[in-house]
């Protein structure tokens, strides 16, 4: 039977996770992933306000999750940002189809946005692969760097900006990727090829030219503005289920949760 329509999200404060779960996620993200150590694992995740576990609804096994961090920002005339950071993503291939971390990131991020809606939040995303890369076309209306546009003025100069602020000299701003003197994490051989049904697709075409050592674990740096009204389909429901709950972490492991602060 296939495992379709069988997750569930839960979003978790980082410093609640068991010890145990620190493990089994490290375990997950070393099956899928080359060159990752545990120590620098731990450290990238305590840094994260949360993560988003998926679950196999029946046997309460995670199966995927992604860490969060949100953070203030300024652009380039000094005005006011947020930036929804998403660090390490993981599903395991047989649960690839899936929708519930589309439905969990996108509840997620509406509440952050529900808790300062005059000030813009940025989803800053970072790609080892391709599929990662596709969360952008398929639910964004706008995304930065896309295949058929060119980046607006505006859009690159706080990609860029954001990026040097996070990640320092690892970033090359002229080629939009990030950059490390030996790799923090590639995709295992296996998953990092790419289907031959998905060669033709200009997105995935697009991907390759922009980050053609993948495979060795360079980034490309993107970019996309928050907001229901600018996102497809089942993302822009999700964004406004997400805001109209705030900042309560309704459905999150632990009841009675203050709520979230997103302000860091």
């Amino acid at each position: 039977m296939s495992p379709r329509g069988r997750l569930r999200g839960e979003i978790v404060p980082v410093d609640a996770l068991a010890a145990a779960e620190t493990s089994a996620l490290y375990e997950l993200y070393r099956s899928h992933y080359d060159a990752v150590e545990p120590v620098r694992f731990e450290e990238d995740l305590r840094e994260k306000d949360h993560v988003l576990l998926l679950l196999d609804s029946t046997s309460g096994e995670v199966r995927g999750f992604s860490t969060q961090k949100v953070f203030r920002a300024t652009d380039s005339a000094g005005e006011p940002v947020r930036v929804l950071f998403s660090g390490d993503t993981i599903i395991a291939p047989e649960y690839w189809g899936e929708q519930e971390l589309v439905r969990t990131w996108c509840r997620y991020a509406g509440r952050a946005l529900s808790e300062d809606p005059g000030t813009p939040l940025y989803w800053l995303l970072i790609s080892k692969g391709h599929r990662t890369y596709l969360y952008l076309p398929l639910f964004f209306e706008k995304h930065w760097p896309r295949y058929d546009e060119p980046t607006p003025p505006y859009e690159a100069g706080l990609l860029a900006r954001v990026a040097r602020a996070r990640f320092g000299e690892s970033f090359d701003e002229s080629a939009g990727l990030l950059r490390f003197p030996e790799s923090l994490g590639q995709l295992k051989p296996g998953l990092a090829a790419i289907p031959s049904g998905r060669i033709e697709d200009p997105r995935v075409r697009f991907f390759l030219e922009k980050n053609p050592r993948y495979s060795e674990g360079e980034e490309l740096v993107c970019l996309a503005r928050f907001a229901p009204e600018l996102m497809r389909g089942i993302a822009a429901r999700s964004a406004r289920e997400g805001v109209a709950e705030g900042g309560r972490p309704r459905g999150a492991r632990a009841t009675g949760l203050p709520a979230i602060c997103w302000t860091s």
